[in-house]
């Protein structure tokens, strides 16, 4: 699969939409990188059984007991900002799929924002195929590294494919959509994985800049794996 030509016809998708497609990731945007910034709190034992515990120049006093509560706390926010973010992306990945089959007409709407949450299976199905992905990414990476990246790999189709099928009026279950795209990535694992890598000056911009090329890289990012798995399509029906 040529990554120039799929870079390319991404491009030719987003730039002439781009404040689209910005407008529709900036939640995406704003909560991956928020989760990404916000510092985890450190902690240090002060004296007669207290504890400090410090979030970047703040610090609080607390006990033992409660500062387990308030690590707890700020980590379950954190995950969960992440993951909303992350979920939100998945649904301007779809938005993306459809500009690029001629579907959208590119008007700027909160549907389009939010559409991971227009229907509860595009939800429900993008939350629980995630679990699953990485509960089985895990157990192989447990092995070995490389075990488990193949198999990131090879499930990483599975949201496109389960909302495809949606569409379709052909529902699949969560484990189906994840054995269609081991199906699908069969011969192309090692495409998408240097696709991904291609990507690797990009992310090093968004590190210089501090997140902000994040603005075009990831909208530019996600069409591009968008375009991927619609040339993935096309070869499975040829």
């Amino acid at each position: 699969m040529d990554r120039t030509a799929l870079k390319d016809q991404a491009k030719a998708e987003l730039n002439p939409n781009f404040s689209y497609y910005l407008l529709i990731s900036l939640p995406a945007l704003l909560l991956t990188g928020l989760a990404a910034i916000v510092p985890f709190p450190t902690i240090q034992e002060a004296h007669h059984g207290e504890w400090q515990i410090f979030v970047k120049s703040s610090l609080v006093t607390a006990t033992r007991s409660h500062t387990n509560e308030y690590l707890n706390m700020w980590q379950s926010i954190i995950m969960f900002v992440m993951l909303l973010g992350l979920l939100l992306m998945i649904g301007v990945g779809f938005a993306m799929i459809d500009g690029l089959r001629g579907r959208s007409d590119h008007h700027f709407g909160w549907r389009q924002m939010f559409k991971i949450f227009e229907r509860g299976e595009y939800f429900l199905g993008s939350l629980l195929i995630g679990l699953l992905q990485w509960v089985w990414v895990f157990l192989w990476t447990l092995l070995l590294i490389v075990p488990g990246i193949v198999k990131a790999l090879a499930y990483s189709q599975a949201q496109w494919l389960y909302r495809d099928a949606i569409d379709r009026g052909q529902p699949i279950g969560y484990t189906e959509a994840i054995t269609q795209s081991r199906q699908l990535m069969e011969g192309y694992k090692w495409e998408f994985f240097v696709l991904i890598l291609s990507f690797l000056g990009w992310w090093l911009l968004e590190l210089i800049t501090f997140g902000l090329a994040a603005i075009w890289v990831m909208p530019y990012r996600t069409m591009t794996f968008a375009n991927f798995y619609l040339k993935l399509k096309d070869k499975q029906a040829a």
